[in-house]
């Protein structure tokens, strides 16, 4: 009868190779002091072997590990590339991904250390030098400031995840808001209080940032709702003129979009023509009266930081594939006072069934 063979052991992986059993265990851990060559030599051979780490040690030298160092000392990093340091706390999509980030990864037993890639003089080479050097091994790609952005480290060094779409390539583990559904949400609320020329307005930085996806759940509203079939209107940036224009042409009752600016911007020029539009925002700071959809950046940052604890505890690093992808459903916010959304007088008296396509009835 065949016995079964001795499980391999980091012991047993160092004698083959002819390593210590540290060097293998700081391979395995993706720690420092070991190069490239050497992490890979004993990833693969641990491959080939099959071998397993007994889960109930890596838990317990997991809570060792961090025992022995302080919360300061447990860093990872939130990448960002804008031209200055600090501009992306300016906008509040983007200061929600990161309060988010540094929530859950306090609780987790990190500190959050905001790092700027937006120096032209700084390569991907010497960003992972200096990264690794701070003894940081996990990674978060935070908004980026162009859509379909490119960025250049040595991945197989780093656990990463990304918040938002904007990071194109590599194709990292990433968590997003569902802009998709945010569209859908909006347009069904619009719908049921008797709105039915839904307009929408993008910018065309904002349809590269989401991936189309604002745009094509747009148009298949339109599509299953049987509704007016109003054009986006896709710009490089918005003027008053350009609104105005086409808000006379298309005659909306109600606008879709996520920068209250424009809708102000349109109020404020008096060029709309007819009946005042009314505005859902499709991306609600919760902090404000305005009626739409929180997309939950927060949440996403808090998801994205847990998902990044994971794989740094799996010491999964590098670019996976397929490329994860998590998406984050939004939530609707009512509205307050002026900007809580009543029917259109137009709508009143009708019965709401009779204004709602079947498609929309079951949506709960």
């Amino acid at each position: 009868m065949l016995r079964d063979s001795k499980p391999e052991t980091m012991r047993s992986l160092g004698t083959r190779l002819g390593l210590s059993t540290m060097t293998v265990s700081r391979a395995l851990r993706n720690a420092q002091g070991v190069s490239l060559v050497t992490r890979k030599r004993v990833l693969e051979a641990a491959r080939l072997a099959n071998y397993r780490p007994d889960p109930l040690l890596a838990v317990l030298n997991t809570y060792r590990h961090h025992r022995r160092r302080s919360i300061s000392e447990a860093k990872i990093a939130f990448l960002t590339d804008f031209q200055a340091p600090d501009e992306w706390r300016s906008v509040t999509t983007f200061a929600r991904y990161f309060e988010g980030v540094r929530k859950r990864s306090h609780l987790l037993g990190y500190e959050v250390e905001p790092f700027w890639l937006g120096d032209p003089d700084l390569t991907g080479r010497r960003a992972s030098q200096i990264l690794r050097g701070r003894g940081i091994n996990g990674v978060i790609v935070g908004p980026l400031s162009r859509g379909m952005s490119a960025l250049q480290l040595n991945w197989d060094l780093f656990s990463t995840v990304a918040v938002g779409r904007s990071l194109n390539s590599p194709r990292v583990t990433t968590v997003s808001c569902n802009h998709f559904q945010s569209v859908e949400l909006a347009w069904q609320e619009a719908w049921r209080r008797g709105y039915h020329r839904i307009g929408i307005v993008l910018t065309l930085a904002e349809d590269v940032r989401t991936v189309g996806a604002l745009k094509a759940s747009y148009l298949l509203q339109q599509l299953q709702s049987g509704g007016d079939a109003l054009p986006v209107l896709l710009t490089d940036g918005f003027s008053a003129k350009d609104l105005g224009a086409w808000a006379r042409d298309q005659r909306p009752d109600i606008i879709l979009g996520s920068e209250q600016h424009h809708y102000d911007l349109l109020l404020g020029s008096g060029a709309h023509g007819g009946p005042k539009p009314r505005f859902l925002n499709l991306n609600v700071n919760p902090e404000t009266d305005v009626a739409g959809i929180d997309q939950g950046h927060d949440k996403v940052g808090e998801h994205a930081a847990a998902l990044l604890h994971l794989k740094m505890l799996q010491r999964e690093t590098g670019i996976p594939i397929p490329r994860d992808l998590l998406l984050i459903d939004g939530v609707w916010r009512e509205g307050r006072g002026e900007w809580k959304l009543r029917r259109p007088r137009s709508a009143k008296g009708r019965h709401r069934l009779a204004i709602r396509p079947a498609h929309f009835r079951d949506a709960g």
